[in-house]
């Protein structure tokens, strides 16, 4: 019809396949309450969603912790099958070498974007306030995906405890681990922000930004 908009389909669609977490993060997007919560939508609800049209870039399952999910690989061979690609986003701390192996598992790996850890800091000192006692197991993590040639990515959510470590963290995740790049963001007043604004957020708005080797 005249005057009508065609929408073009989207090129990936995020969505928070579960509320529940297995650290407190004073940053998380998701309230403390959902964290908790033992109610999610159930895998067949999810499934449902993977047949919905996305471009090439397929599904970000985001939460929460979506490796918290028994059945988190039962929705990645969704997307499989609907011939879509996938990431995931994740705080690392359950990432081993059982779950390196399911990846490797069908087409899952084919893909795979790429798996993305927070890493708050460049030593538990840092990390830790942000995402309590969870740096040795987010960067076992990392290091682990890294090593099993799975593309791993970093997302450094930027606050008052980091904000002069960011030169270290490059260093670390840069020269130590070999990540090509990572990519920041910042603390928002969302979720459990809300409560820990003050604590989390720094003086001045900042833009995503990536940082290279």
């Amino acid at each position: 019809m005249d005057g009508m908009q065609v929408i073009p389909t989207p090129r990936r669609a995020s969505i928070a396949i579960t509320g529940r977490c297995n650290l407190r993060c004073g940053t998380a997007s998701t309230p403390t309450r959902w964290r908790r919560s033992a109610t999610c939508l159930p895998g067949s609800g999810w499934l449902s969603l993977t047949s919905w049209p996305a471009g090439s870039d397929g599904r970000n399952l985001d939460g929460g912790e979506p490796f918290t999910r028994p059945d988190l690989f039962e929705l990645i061979d969704g997307i499989v099958v609907n011939r879509m690609r996938y990431s995931v986003l994740s705080n690392g701390t359950l990432i081993d070498e059982r779950t390196l192996a399911q990846f490797q598992v069908g087409k899952r790996r084919l893909r795979l974007n790429y798996v993305q850890v927070s890493i708050d800091g460049s030593r538990a000192e840092i990390h830790d306030r942000s995402r309590p006692n969870s740096f040795g197991r987010a960067v076992r993590g990392l290091r682990l995906l890294k090593e099993a040639g799975l593309p791993a990515a970093v997302r450094v959510t930027i606050n008052r405890h980091n904000l002069h470590d960011l030169e270290n963290v490059a260093h670390l995740l840069l020269d130590e681990i070999g990540l090509p790049s990572f990519g920041t963001n910042e603390a928002m007043p969302i979720g459990s922000g809300c409560r820990n604004e003050r604590e989390c957020r720094w003086h001045r708005p900042s833009r995503p930004r990536r940082w290279r080797s």
